[in-house]
């Protein structure tokens, strides 16, 4: 009994060591950091809600240039260099526009969503509510973007 008491009181002095990798500094996806801009560039995410599984995929645009399409509850994560971006949501039927400028530095979020009218459309979210939503998915592959 004392062995394990004094296992379990060596494992918890380790868990909080700051070199553990339990440590609050490498937890990006749990209560502590997130992921953030690359240095001079933003980093833009592109999330969906969970939603029933057959939920078509979103395809983004940017500019003339294919993204990739977001399925439920999965994100994209662009990493771009700052100035203004044309980008476009695909649905069913219909495609709609959201015109954004990103600073160096910035971490944003946009939610891409179905609309009642069969089209897509991309939504600005707070920090809190967009890492929320990417943590409970998984990041898509996305191609790099080139000025």
């Amino acid at each position: 009994m004392r062995k394990l008491l004094v296992a379990v009181g060596l494992l918890l002095l380790a868990g909080c060591s700051s070199n553990s990798i339990w440590s609050k500094d490498n937890d990006a996806w749990g209560t502590g950091t997130f992921p953030v801009a690359n240095e001079g560039q933003a980093a833009l995410y592109i999330v969906r809600e969970p939603t029933q599984p057959d939920s078509p995929p979103i395809n983004i645009t940017m500019g003339t240039q294919p993204i990739g399409g977001v399925s439920p509850p999965n994100y994209m994560r662009l990493d771009l260099a700052p100035k203004l971006y044309d980008l476009r949501a695909y649905g069913p039927q219909t495609n709609s526009e959201l015109i954004i400028t990103v600073a160096p530095g910035q971490t944003r979020f946009l939610l891409a969503q179905l609309t009642p009218n069969g089209g897509a459309e991309l939504l600005e979210l707070s920090q809190e509510q967009g890492r929320k939503l990417a943590r409970q998915g998984e990041r898509l592959w996305t191609p790099e973007i080139y000025d």
